[in-house]
Protein backbone atom coordinates (compact mmCIF):
# COMPACT_ATOMS: atom_id res chain seq x y z
CA UNK A 1 0.00 0.00 0.00
CA UNK A 2 1.30 3.70 -0.61
CA UNK A 3 0.99 6.53 1.93
CA UNK A 4 -2.59 7.25 3.67
CA UNK A 5 -3.05 10.47 3.23
CA UNK A 6 -5.37 10.27 0.26
CA UNK A 7 -7.85 8.98 2.07
CA UNK A 8 -7.95 12.73 3.44
CA UNK A 9 -7.44 15.25 0.89
CA UNK A 10 -8.89 18.87 0.64
CA UNK A 11 -10.68 20.02 -2.38
CA UNK A 12 -13.46 21.75 -3.68
CA UNK A 13 -17.09 19.67 -3.03
CA UNK A 14 -19.81 18.09 -3.78
CA UNK A 15 -17.82 15.10 -4.90
CA UNK A 16 -13.85 13.61 -4.74
CA UNK A 17 -14.59 11.53 -8.28
CA UNK A 18 -17.28 14.30 -10.04
CA UNK A 19 -15.35 17.56 -8.80
CA UNK A 20 -11.86 16.90 -6.62
CA UNK A 21 -10.65 14.17 -9.73
CA UNK A 22 -11.85 16.51 -12.96
CA UNK A 23 -10.15 19.34 -10.84
CA UNK A 24 -6.73 17.64 -10.69
CA UNK A 25 -7.11 16.15 -14.46
CA UNK A 26 -7.24 19.63 -15.45
CA UNK A 27 -4.04 20.77 -13.37
CA UNK A 28 -2.71 17.12 -14.98
CA UNK A 29 -3.30 18.86 -18.72
CA UNK A 30 -2.06 21.90 -17.97
CA UNK A 31 0.62 21.56 -16.33
CA UNK A 32 1.80 18.74 -18.94
CA UNK A 33 1.08 20.61 -22.22
CA UNK A 34 1.29 24.52 -22.53
CA UNK A 35 -0.55 26.98 -23.86
CA UNK A 36 -3.36 25.18 -24.01
CA UNK A 37 -6.61 26.37 -26.23
CA UNK A 38 -9.89 25.15 -27.37
CA UNK A 39 -10.57 22.07 -25.39
CA UNK A 40 -13.19 19.76 -25.71
CA UNK A 41 -14.21 17.34 -22.83
CA UNK A 42 -16.21 14.39 -23.05
CA UNK A 43 -17.47 12.47 -19.70
CA UNK A 44 -18.85 9.36 -19.74
CA UNK A 45 -20.71 6.86 -17.22
CA UNK A 46 -21.40 7.94 -14.01
CA UNK A 47 -19.90 11.83 -14.84
CA UNK A 48 -21.98 12.04 -17.83
CA UNK A 49 -25.38 11.08 -15.70
CA UNK A 50 -24.74 13.20 -13.14
CA UNK A 51 -22.15 15.53 -14.03
CA UNK A 52 -24.65 18.21 -14.27
CA UNK A 53 -25.82 17.67 -10.28
CA UNK A 54 -22.14 17.55 -9.45
CA UNK A 55 -20.87 20.68 -11.02
CA UNK A 56 -18.59 19.06 -12.99
CA UNK A 57 -18.72 20.63 -15.72
CA UNK A 58 -18.47 23.32 -13.45
CA UNK A 59 -15.05 22.94 -12.12
CA UNK A 60 -13.69 22.02 -15.45
CA UNK A 61 -14.64 25.30 -16.89
CA UNK A 62 -13.15 27.13 -13.79
CA UNK A 63 -10.08 25.34 -14.67
CA UNK A 64 -10.25 26.36 -18.10
CA UNK A 65 -11.67 30.12 -17.36
CA UNK A 66 -9.37 32.16 -20.00
CA UNK A 67 -9.43 29.34 -22.61
CA UNK A 68 -12.48 27.92 -25.24
CA UNK A 69 -13.73 24.87 -23.49
CA UNK A 70 -16.54 22.68 -24.36
CA UNK A 71 -18.19 19.83 -21.51
CA UNK A 72 -19.85 16.81 -23.08
CA UNK A 73 -22.06 14.75 -21.81
CA UNK A 74 -21.90 11.25 -23.89
CA UNK A 75 -24.78 9.29 -22.04
CA UNK A 76 -24.48 6.42 -24.60
CA UNK A 77 -21.17 4.97 -24.63
CA UNK A 78 -20.03 1.92 -22.84
CA UNK A 79 -17.15 2.55 -20.87
CA UNK A 80 -14.75 0.33 -18.99
CA UNK A 81 -14.49 2.31 -15.73
CA UNK A 82 -17.92 4.82 -14.84
CA UNK A 83 -15.76 8.03 -13.81
CA UNK A 84 -14.30 7.98 -17.37
CA UNK A 85 -12.92 11.64 -19.05
CA UNK A 86 -11.47 12.58 -22.42
CA UNK A 87 -9.93 15.31 -23.15
CA UNK A 88 -9.50 16.95 -27.06
CA UNK A 89 -7.01 20.10 -27.22
CA UNK A 90 -4.66 22.00 -29.09
CA UNK A 91 -1.22 23.34 -27.93
CA UNK A 92 0.99 25.16 -29.54
CA UNK A 93 -0.98 24.23 -32.62
CA UNK A 94 -1.09 20.56 -32.23
CA UNK A 95 -3.95 18.63 -31.04
CA UNK A 96 -3.90 15.79 -28.44
CA UNK A 97 -5.90 13.82 -26.80
CA UNK A 98 -6.04 12.10 -22.80
CA UNK A 99 -8.15 9.83 -21.56
CA UNK A 100 -7.84 10.54 -17.48
CA UNK A 101 -10.18 7.99 -15.09
CA UNK A 102 -11.60 9.56 -11.70
CA UNK A 103 -10.88 6.36 -9.02
CA UNK A 104 -12.43 7.99 -6.43
CA UNK A 105 -11.31 10.05 -3.29
CA UNK A 106 -9.96 12.44 -5.60
CA UNK A 107 -7.53 10.12 -7.51
CA UNK A 108 -7.02 10.13 -11.37
CA UNK A 109 -5.27 7.51 -13.60
CA UNK A 110 -3.70 9.44 -16.54
CA UNK A 111 -1.13 8.54 -19.38
CA UNK A 112 2.11 9.03 -17.18
CA UNK A 113 0.77 6.88 -14.13
CA UNK A 114 -1.44 4.36 -15.16
CA UNK A 115 1.78 1.81 -15.90
CA UNK A 116 3.49 3.67 -12.99
CA UNK A 117 3.76 1.56 -9.89
CA UNK A 118 3.12 3.22 -6.39
CA UNK A 119 5.43 3.16 -3.92
CA UNK A 120 4.76 0.63 -1.26
CA UNK A 121 5.38 2.14 1.47
CA UNK A 122 3.60 -0.46 3.75
CA UNK A 123 4.53 -4.50 2.77
CA UNK A 124 1.65 -5.52 4.37
CA UNK A 125 -1.81 -5.97 2.33
CA UNK A 126 -4.76 -6.25 4.94
CA UNK A 127 -5.70 -6.02 8.57
CA UNK A 128 -4.82 -9.84 9.09
CA UNK A 129 -1.24 -8.88 8.05
CA UNK A 130 -0.83 -5.30 9.98
CA UNK A 131 -2.66 -6.54 12.87
CA UNK A 132 -0.02 -9.56 12.88
CA UNK A 133 2.80 -6.93 12.23
CA UNK A 134 1.95 -5.15 15.01
CA UNK A 135 1.49 -7.97 17.76
CA UNK A 136 5.29 -8.99 16.73
CA UNK A 137 6.34 -6.09 17.49
CA UNK A 138 4.10 -4.87 20.22
CA UNK A 139 3.00 -1.40 18.61
CA UNK A 140 -0.67 -0.01 18.02
CA UNK A 141 -2.05 1.01 14.83
CA UNK A 142 -0.65 4.95 14.89
CA UNK A 143 2.85 3.61 16.14
CA UNK A 144 2.75 1.20 12.92
CA UNK A 145 1.94 4.25 10.80
CA UNK A 146 4.34 6.43 12.06
CA UNK A 147 7.31 3.53 11.60
CA UNK A 148 6.31 3.49 7.94
CA UNK A 149 5.69 6.75 6.95
CA UNK A 150 7.64 9.20 9.36
CA UNK A 151 6.80 11.80 12.19
CA UNK A 152 6.01 14.53 9.25
CA UNK A 153 3.26 12.66 8.76
CA UNK A 154 1.48 14.29 11.68
CA UNK A 155 1.71 17.88 10.03
CA UNK A 156 -0.16 16.75 7.29
CA UNK A 157 -2.86 15.24 9.61
CA UNK A 158 -2.74 18.92 11.59
CA UNK A 159 -3.93 20.96 8.75
CA UNK A 160 -6.80 18.25 7.86
CA UNK A 161 -8.21 18.69 11.43
CA UNK A 162 -8.07 22.40 11.22
CA UNK A 163 -10.01 22.37 8.03
CA UNK A 164 -12.46 19.61 9.08
CA UNK A 165 -13.13 21.87 11.91
CA UNK A 166 -13.20 25.10 9.83
CA UNK A 167 -15.81 22.96 7.67
CA UNK A 168 -18.29 22.51 10.84
CA UNK A 169 -17.94 25.97 12.16
CA UNK A 170 -18.81 27.84 8.52
CA UNK A 171 -21.68 24.76 8.02
CA UNK A 172 -23.17 26.03 11.62
CA UNK A 173 -23.18 29.78 11.06
CA UNK A 174 -24.33 29.33 6.89
CA UNK A 175 -28.48 28.95 6.79
CA UNK A 176 -30.09 29.23 3.19
CA UNK A 177 -31.06 27.22 0.32
CA UNK A 178 -27.94 25.20 -1.09
CA UNK A 179 -27.48 25.34 -4.54
CA UNK A 180 -29.45 23.44 -7.57
CA UNK A 181 -32.89 22.54 -8.76
CA UNK A 182 -33.97 20.42 -5.63
CA UNK A 183 -34.37 24.06 -3.47
CA UNK A 184 -33.41 22.59 -0.25
CA UNK A 185 -32.80 24.62 3.51
CA UNK A 186 -29.76 24.60 5.09
CA UNK A 187 -30.30 22.15 9.00
CA UNK A 188 -27.32 22.62 10.88
CA UNK A 189 -27.42 26.10 12.12
CA UNK A 190 -31.01 25.13 12.96
CA UNK A 191 -30.27 22.05 14.21
CA UNK A 192 -27.41 23.09 16.25
CA UNK A 193 -29.66 26.13 17.98
CA UNK A 194 -32.16 23.76 18.73
CA UNK A 195 -29.92 22.01 20.79
CA UNK A 196 -28.03 24.91 22.02
CA UNK A 197 -31.44 26.75 23.16
CA UNK A 198 -33.61 23.85 24.66
CA UNK A 199 -30.26 22.54 26.61
CA UNK A 200 -30.46 19.26 25.21
CA UNK A 201 -27.38 17.79 26.80
CA UNK A 202 -26.77 14.91 24.32
CA UNK A 203 -23.90 14.14 22.14
CA UNK A 204 -25.89 12.79 19.22
CA UNK A 205 -27.35 15.96 18.52
CA UNK A 206 -24.25 17.65 18.24
CA UNK A 207 -22.42 15.08 16.14
CA UNK A 208 -25.41 15.27 13.98
CA UNK A 209 -25.46 19.04 13.58
CA UNK A 210 -21.56 18.86 13.25
CA UNK A 211 -22.00 16.18 9.98
CA UNK A 212 -24.78 18.05 8.83
CA UNK A 213 -22.39 21.02 8.59
CA UNK A 214 -19.44 19.80 7.02
CA UNK A 215 -22.07 18.05 4.24
CA UNK A 216 -24.05 21.01 3.37
CA UNK A 217 -20.83 23.13 2.82
CA UNK A 218 -20.15 20.32 0.12
CA UNK A 219 -23.22 20.43 -0.69
CA UNK A 220 -22.18 24.07 -1.48
CA UNK A 221 -19.52 23.48 -3.61
CA UNK A 222 -16.75 24.81 -0.66
CA UNK A 223 -13.89 23.47 -0.03
CA UNK A 224 -13.87 20.24 1.92
CA UNK A 225 -11.85 17.38 3.47
CA UNK A 226 -12.43 13.83 1.87
CA UNK A 227 -13.23 11.10 3.91
CA UNK A 228 -12.85 9.01 1.95
CA UNK A 229 -14.93 10.99 -0.32
CA UNK A 230 -16.78 13.97 -0.34
CA UNK A 231 -20.44 12.51 -0.72
CA UNK A 232 -19.49 11.18 2.56
CA UNK A 233 -17.20 13.66 4.19
CA UNK A 234 -19.89 14.64 7.10
CA UNK A 235 -18.62 11.51 8.85
CA UNK A 236 -15.47 12.53 10.19
CA UNK A 237 -16.48 15.77 11.32
CA UNK A 238 -19.51 14.39 13.51
CA UNK A 239 -16.65 12.23 14.61
CA UNK A 240 -14.11 15.21 15.40
CA UNK A 241 -16.97 16.75 17.25
CA UNK A 242 -18.12 13.90 19.19
CA UNK A 243 -14.51 13.83 20.38
CA UNK A 244 -14.04 17.46 21.20
CA UNK A 245 -17.11 17.04 23.23
CA UNK A 246 -15.62 14.32 25.39
CA UNK A 247 -12.58 16.76 25.83
CA UNK A 248 -9.77 14.73 23.58
CA UNK A 249 -6.87 17.56 22.28
CA UNK A 250 -5.60 17.90 18.89
CA UNK A 251 -2.92 15.62 19.41
CA UNK A 252 -5.51 13.04 20.38
CA UNK A 253 -7.88 13.28 17.38
CA UNK A 254 -5.06 13.75 15.21
CA UNK A 255 -3.48 10.35 16.14
CA UNK A 256 -6.78 8.99 15.83
CA UNK A 257 -7.17 10.67 11.74
CA UNK A 258 -3.85 8.98 11.53
CA UNK A 259 -5.81 5.43 12.41
CA UNK A 260 -8.77 6.33 10.66
CA UNK A 261 -7.16 7.06 7.19
CA UNK A 262 -5.68 3.62 7.94
CA UNK A 263 -8.30 1.57 7.67
CA UNK A 264 -9.58 3.83 4.93
CA UNK A 265 -6.65 3.03 3.27
CA UNK A 266 -7.05 -1.05 3.93
CA UNK A 267 -10.74 -0.46 1.87
CA UNK A 268 -9.16 0.77 -0.78
CA UNK A 269 -6.54 -1.09 -1.63
CA UNK A 270 -8.81 -3.99 -1.33
CA UNK A 271 -11.97 -3.31 -2.41
CA UNK A 272 -13.07 0.46 -3.41
CA UNK A 273 -14.31 3.79 -1.80
CA UNK A 274 -15.72 5.04 -4.87
CA UNK A 275 -19.58 5.28 -5.24
CA UNK A 276 -20.13 4.90 -8.92
CA UNK A 277 -18.03 1.59 -8.38
CA UNK A 278 -19.24 0.03 -5.33
CA UNK A 279 -22.57 2.32 -4.76
CA UNK A 280 -22.81 4.01 -1.42
CA UNK A 281 -21.24 1.33 0.93
CA UNK A 282 -18.18 2.27 -0.22
CA UNK A 283 -18.07 5.57 0.64
CA UNK A 284 -20.65 6.07 3.57
CA UNK A 285 -19.91 2.53 4.95
CA UNK A 286 -15.90 3.24 4.45
CA UNK A 287 -16.15 6.72 6.38
CA UNK A 288 -18.44 4.68 8.77
CA UNK A 289 -15.95 2.24 9.87
CA UNK A 290 -13.20 5.04 9.61
CA UNK A 291 -14.84 7.16 12.05
CA UNK A 292 -15.40 3.78 14.37
CA UNK A 293 -12.04 2.95 14.49
CA UNK A 294 -11.21 6.55 15.51
CA UNK A 295 -13.42 6.27 18.65
CA UNK A 296 -11.64 2.76 19.78
CA UNK A 297 -8.13 4.82 19.17
CA UNK A 298 -9.40 7.73 21.48
CA UNK A 299 -10.85 5.59 24.41
CA UNK A 300 -7.50 3.03 24.05
CA UNK A 301 -9.74 0.00 23.22
CA UNK A 302 -6.32 -1.42 20.76
CA UNK A 303 -6.13 -2.50 17.92
CA UNK A 304 -7.96 -5.60 17.61
CA UNK A 305 -10.82 -3.51 18.84
CA UNK A 306 -10.16 -0.87 16.63
CA UNK A 307 -10.40 -3.55 13.69
CA UNK A 308 -13.79 -5.23 15.35
CA UNK A 309 -15.16 -1.74 15.33
CA UNK A 310 -14.53 -1.08 11.44
CA UNK A 311 -16.08 -4.54 11.05
CA UNK A 312 -19.37 -4.01 12.46
CA UNK A 313 -19.43 -0.40 10.73
CA UNK A 314 -18.95 -1.58 7.26
CA UNK A 315 -21.21 -4.91 7.95
CA UNK A 316 -24.18 -2.74 8.56
CA UNK A 317 -23.33 -0.54 5.45
CA UNK A 318 -23.52 -3.57 3.00
CA UNK A 319 -25.73 -2.67 0.09
CA UNK A 320 -26.37 0.71 0.12
CA UNK A 321 -27.03 2.28 -3.08
CA UNK A 322 -25.94 5.68 -4.74
CA UNK A 323 -28.79 7.05 -5.99
CA UNK A 324 -28.59 11.00 -5.69
CA UNK A 325 -31.59 12.27 -6.43
CA UNK A 326 -31.42 14.75 -9.38
CA UNK A 327 -27.40 14.11 -9.67
CA UNK A 328 -26.96 16.46 -6.45
CA UNK A 329 -25.19 15.28 -3.66
CA UNK A 330 -27.99 16.50 -0.98
CA UNK A 331 -30.54 14.12 -1.01
CA UNK A 332 -30.37 11.09 0.81
CA UNK A 333 -25.97 12.06 0.83
CA UNK A 334 -26.39 15.04 3.54
CA UNK A 335 -28.89 13.39 6.10
CA UNK A 336 -26.85 10.04 5.72
CA UNK A 337 -23.79 11.74 7.07
CA UNK A 338 -25.57 12.35 10.01
CA UNK A 339 -27.00 9.10 10.53
CA UNK A 340 -23.85 7.22 9.86
CA UNK A 341 -21.72 10.09 12.31
CA UNK A 342 -23.63 8.52 14.78
CA UNK A 343 -23.11 4.72 13.86
CA UNK A 344 -20.14 4.99 13.67
CA UNK A 345 -19.70 5.88 17.62
CA UNK A 346 -22.49 3.29 18.28
CA UNK A 347 -20.25 0.80 16.46
CA UNK A 348 -17.23 1.60 18.31
CA UNK A 349 -19.08 1.24 21.86
CA UNK A 350 -20.57 -2.26 20.65
CA UNK A 351 -16.95 -2.98 19.84
CA UNK A 352 -16.04 -2.52 23.55
CA UNK A 353 -18.88 -4.39 24.61
CA UNK A 354 -18.20 -7.39 22.69
CA UNK A 355 -15.72 -10.12 23.69
CA UNK A 356 -13.23 -10.34 20.78
CA UNK A 357 -12.78 -14.34 21.07
CA UNK A 358 -16.52 -14.46 19.80
CA UNK A 359 -15.81 -12.69 16.87
CA UNK A 360 -16.90 -15.15 13.72
CA UNK A 361 -16.54 -12.34 11.18
CA UNK A 362 -13.24 -10.55 10.33
CA UNK A 363 -12.59 -6.88 8.83
CA UNK A 364 -11.26 -8.73 6.01
CA UNK A 365 -13.99 -10.69 5.02
CA UNK A 366 -16.03 -7.49 5.66
CA UNK A 367 -14.06 -5.97 2.81
CA UNK A 368 -13.99 -8.85 0.48
CA UNK A 369 -17.97 -8.73 0.80
CA UNK A 370 -18.43 -4.88 0.04
CA UNK A 371 -16.51 -5.35 -2.94
CA UNK A 372 -18.39 -8.20 -4.33
CA UNK A 373 -21.46 -7.07 -3.29
CA UNK A 374 -20.46 -3.62 -5.20
CA UNK A 375 -19.72 -5.53 -8.33
CA UNK A 376 -23.13 -7.20 -8.12
CA UNK A 377 -25.12 -4.11 -7.88
CA UNK A 378 -26.89 -2.79 -10.97
CA UNK A 379 -25.41 0.12 -12.37
CA UNK A 380 -28.57 2.37 -12.11
CA UNK A 381 -27.75 1.87 -8.57
CA UNK A 382 -24.35 2.99 -8.88
CA UNK A 383 -24.49 7.21 -9.25
CA UNK A 384 -26.17 7.33 -12.05
CA UNK A 385 -29.76 8.39 -10.84
CA UNK A 386 -31.60 6.03 -12.83
CA UNK A 387 -33.13 4.24 -10.47
CA UNK A 388 -34.18 3.96 -6.98
CA UNK A 389 -34.62 6.83 -4.78
CA UNK A 390 -33.24 9.51 -7.72
CA UNK A 391 -36.44 8.17 -9.63
CA UNK A 392 -38.88 9.28 -6.77
CA UNK A 393 -41.06 11.97 -7.61
CA UNK A 394 -40.53 14.81 -5.09
CA UNK A 395 -43.33 17.12 -3.21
Amino acid sequence: MDSIKDLFITGYGPSSSHTIGPYKACEYIKNKYKNVEHVSVSLFGSLALTGKGHGTDNIIKRQFENTDCKVKFIKDRVVRHPNTMEFVFTSDGKTYKEKIISVGGGTIITSDNKKNKKVNIYKEKDMTEILSYCKKNNISLYEYVIEHEGEEIKEYFYDILKTIEHNIENGINNEGILPGKLHVQRKAKILYEKAVRRGINNEDYLVMAAALAASEENAAGEMVVTGPTCGSCGVIPGVVKFLRIRNYDDEKIVEALIVAALVGKIIKSNATVSGAVGGCQAEIGSACAMGAAMVVYAFNGGNVKIAQAGEIALEHSLGLTCDPVGGYVIIPCIERNAIYAVKAITSAKLSLLIDPTSEKIHFDDVVKTMYETGKDMKAEYKETSKKGLSKVKLH
